[in-house]
């Protein structure tokens, strides 16, 4: 319940701090942090600015762990009155400040903080230099002296930051894990004909530095991707956004490493951001679904193949990634993702659960990429070897047998291998989820 405060109420809870304060260091003698929240106007404390706070007691203690700082006694108070924290530390209080300061200035969530450093003699410490007004970047002091801006103009800025910063680091999160799928799945080894650890598979224009190189520069763009999905999904943004990325990729790699990839991590990391955090990961798949539509009628609605995928629509009825998109990523969902989980879940490393999700994939998956090298028979052919593998039994040495006859015939399912990229995000997304409840 969010409470108003008095003038009152503050005073109150000022004392009761500096008593706090005077008690600690009586009883440990040695240098103390207090922690709050400049937060102007009658409500102290909701769930923003819980969040805000917990945030800096993070910072605080992830700062003070990395420096090897002794905490001697720590005290957290969550009131209507405003957060507070409380530790005693074995430092040299001049330093301690410096340290925190650093925090406060850090980024523009830390203009919210107010950590203060008193030493063990009772001296508050300065920070030598004069904060800045939320609004105006003035001093704020005089801002203050002057009331040149209203409580509730102060209150809704920090609301803002709060809310941007948390929305920068989600996007941050996602777009990492965007990128992480990237490299588990070109790591996996081996892979048939694919580029792997091992060899370049069926592919003579790029190797596993390629891969490397491209996934390196796409951060930014499924950063992009989810801060579009924040907005409100745009899809023509969205496009352009995965045209860019598309050009980085080639200038990058040299090659077509991660078209497929930027097109279906980028719905899924634009599903992510309209979505937004703790959404069911269900509920992401059917956001991503909506957008796959959009890109699926916009071939079926054209007049020319210009790409392999709408060639492939044209001649066989192949939707392929759009289509795969517009399920709600069901192949993702119904076969590499359950075939992934299950081997984790069996004890199987991570090269060996991809292997297993790419197999599945292999099987029962109609792959635009084999098609398109191989015709429908060369697709047949493929789904055949996999059913027999997950069949009879695999190892290590029928998967490089495979891989051999693959580049022989020279078969590639790229496809597949984007679809084991998304399963992967999606397997980091639940995570995620976990993680948070």
């Amino acid at each position: 319940m969010i409470r108003p405060v008095t003038v009152q109420d503050m005073l109150r809870a000022r004392d009761d701090r500096v008593a706090r304060q005077a008690e600690f260091l009586r009883r440990h003698g040695a240098a103390l942090i207090s922690f709050t929240m400049n937060i102007a106007g009658e409500i102290k404390v909701d769930d923003q600015i819980r969040r805000a706070f917990r945030e800096g007691e993070k910072w605080i203690n992830a700062h003070l762990s990395r420096q090897a700082v002794k905490v001697l006694a720590y005290e957290q108070t969550m009131a209507f009155t405003g957060c507070e924290a409380l530790w005693v530390v074995e430092a040299e209080a001049s330093w301690l400040k410096a340290q925190m300061t650093a925090i406060e200035e850090s980024c523009p969530l830390g203009r919210l903080f107010d950590i203060d450093v008193i030493a063990a003699d009772g001296t508050h410490l300065s920070r030598g230099t004069e904060r800045t007004c939320l609004i105006c970047v003035g001093p704020v002091r005089a801002c203050a002296r002057s009331r040149a801006h209203a409580a509730e103009e102060l209150f809704t800025k920090a609301q803002e930051i709060i809310r941007a910063h948390f929305a920068d680091a989600f996007a941050h999160q996602v777009a990492q894990y965007a990128q992480r799928a990237l490299l588990y799945e070109a790591i996996t080894t081996p892979k048939p004909g694919l580029v792997d650890c091992v060899n370049t598979g069926a592919h003579q224009d790029m190797d596993l530095f390629s891969f490397a190189a491209s996934a390196s520069v796409l951060g930014s763009y499924f950063e992009d991707c989810v801060r579009i999905g924040q907005r409100g999904q745009h899809l023509a943004q969205l496009q352009h956004a995965g045209i860019l990325a598309e050009e980085a990729m080639l200038a990058a790699a040299g090659a077509n490493t991660h078209k497929g990839a930027i097109f279906a991590l980028g719905i899924l990391c634009c599903a992510m951001g309209f979505c937004g955090e703790g959404a069911a990961w269900d509920d992401v798949l059917t956001e991503a679904a909506a957008i796959g539509q959009s890109f699926l009628q916009q071939m079926e609605n054209g007049q020319r193949s210009a790409t392999g995928g709408e060639q492939q629509y044209r001649q066989y009825g192949l939707t392929g990634a759009r289509g795969e998109a517009a399920s709600g990523f069901r192949s993702v969902r119904e076969i590499a993702l359950p075939a992934l989980e299950e081997a984790l879940l069996g004890g199987a490393s991570a090269n060996e659960a991809g292997q297993a999700a790419l197999l599945h994939l292999m099987a029962k998956v109609m792959d635009s990429n084999i098609v398109r090298r191989a015709g429908m028979e060369g697709q047949r052919w493929v789904a055949e070897q996999a059913v027999r593998l997950l069949r009879d039994g695999y190892t290590e040495e029928d998967l490089r047998a495979l891989d051999a006859e693959m580049i022989c015939r020279n078969i590639s399912p790229g496809g597949c291998a984007d679809l084991l990229a998304a399963a992967w995000f999606l397997h980091f997304v639940k995570e995620m989820g976990r993680e948070e409840a």
